[in-house]
């Protein structure tokens, strides 16, 4: 790596990279067909889309993630997901 670089200096002043729009917890509720009503207490206006996410199928760890891209009752933009193998509903800023 060079020194003079920025991920070396990131990585030498914390001796760890930072992760970008890493994945944060979030309070979700579903309706019965598991699509989100509510984002952190923030009602749903807009479901824009929905994907799936399978990866790493082949591991002993596998990524299995049903992801939506939302407009809030605030007019924010968001993107949740329901990690199915793990459990649990993120956060993940868009692009």
């Amino acid at each position: 790596m060079v020194s003079g670089s920025r991920v070396a200096s990131v990585a030498g002043t914390q001796g760890r990279v930072a992760r970008f729009n890493a994945p944060r917890a979030a309070r979700v509720e579903a309706n019965a067909s598991g699509f989100p009503v509510e984002v952190n207490h923030q009602t749903v206006a807009f479901l824009r889309e929905e994907w799936r996410v399978v990866d790493r199928w082949w591991t002993e760890e596998p990524i299995i993630r049903r992801y939506f891209e939302l407009v809030l009752e605030s007019g924010e933009n968001t993107v949740v997901f329901h990690d199915s193998t793990g459990g649990g509903w993120f956060t993940q800023r868009g692009a």
